[in-house]
């Protein structure tokens, strides 16, 4: 028999606006009387652990940075404007108790760029890698021949999580910041990216965050030896600049409603510090809780179709960066 909070936290599920508000992450927290962040990464002897984190200087990124290094990760942001980048890292690097925290710049639209980053990363064990960075442009861009959203979103986490992968170490883990938006496009392997005549881009945004999602469960079932565990996640709808400078129309009607980016960073903190033995892997969390990751039955997939745009996915970032390296 289900709990009240469990059946209230699915009637707020089905609601969507209950749910993905801070109407939503609040009542969870209260009904569900959550551990504090805190707590859970002193039982969990997360001090000093190595945290990789893509698009920390704004928004739900720099919250989970400032959060995490108050909770004593030694952290490693990935940014493209290199000034912006380096002066997060001084700033995170002020804070009380802060251990070290470092930036290291790659336009993640740019394949070649990430992957000589890649090249000089520093070695040691990761506990962690954070694909966090990606942008909602009305303008279609490309490079490397790849769209810039669908590269930024799709190529180059796979690119990263590839690299380091042998660097996670046992128990490490993978996450995804995804959207409630993927819910509205489908997976189709060979149509997720948009070119320039047809380019939409909320469509290419949502659609790359269901490949984002998509991908998740495969990591979790090609690199299942690894010890690595995977997790996607979507931190409702947050007071963020990227949703006041590309959605105005959205922020106007739900400005009121809208999460403040501690809150949409809580569920990714947590996944990178709670017990492994609570997490599982290849799940889609919201609210420290795993979701569905269908809401319509046309976005429904099947195990051929993951398969399918992992092995897309990979012949891409393999045929980028080998031209890079050619050039």
């Amino acid at each position: 028999m289900k709990s009240p909070s469990d059946l209230a936290d699915q009637v707020l599920e089905v609601s969507i606006v209950g749910s993905f508000t801070k109407l939503g992450y609040r009542a969870r927290k209260g009904m569900s009387r959550w551990e504090s962040l805190e707590n859970v990464a002193r039982s969990e002897n997360f001090q000093g652990r190595r945290v990789v984190l893509t698009g920390a200087t704004s928004g739900i990124g720099a919250a989970a940075a400032r959060t995490m290094v108050d909770l004593g990760a030694e952290l490693h942001i990935v940014g493209r404007d290199a000034e912006r980048t380096r002066h997060a890292a001084e700033d995170l690097s002020q804070r009380p108790g802060a251990i070290t925290v470092t930036a290291h710049i790659a336009d993640l639209t740019d394949l070649c760029a990430v992957s000589r980053m890649l090249d000089t990363f520093p070695e040691g064990s990761i506990d962690a890698l954070v694909h966090n960075a990606g942008a909602l442009v009305h303008q279609y861009q490309a490079t490397n021949a790849h769209e810039q959203t669908y590269t930024a979103q799709v190529l180059a986490p796979q690119l990263m999580t590839e690299r380091l992968l042998p660097q996670l170490s046992p128990g490490g883990r993978v996450v995804v910041v995804s959207s409630g938006g993927m819910y509205t496009e489908p997976l189709r392997p060979n149509a997720m990216e948009f070119g320039r005549k047809e380019y939409d881009g909320v469509r290419a945004y949502a659609r790359a965050k269901r490949a984002q999602v998509e991908l998740v469960q495969q990591w979790s079932r090609k690199y299942a030896d690894t010890r690595v565990s995977f997790h996607s996640m979507h931190p409702g709808w947050a007071d963020t600049p990227g949703v006041r400078s590309s959605l105005p129309g959205f922020y106007r009607i739900t400005k009121a409603v809208l999460r403040n980016p501690d809150e949409g960073a809580d569920t990714l903190v947590w996944l990178v510090v709670a017990p492994q033995s609570e997490l599982g892997s290849g799940n889609f969390w919201l609210d420290r809780r795993p979701r569905s990751i269908h809401r319509l039955p046309s976005t429904r997939t099947s195990e051929s179709e993951q398969s399918e745009l992992f092995r897309l996915v990979t012949d891409q970032v393999e045929t980028v960066v080998g031209d890079c390296a050619d050039s």
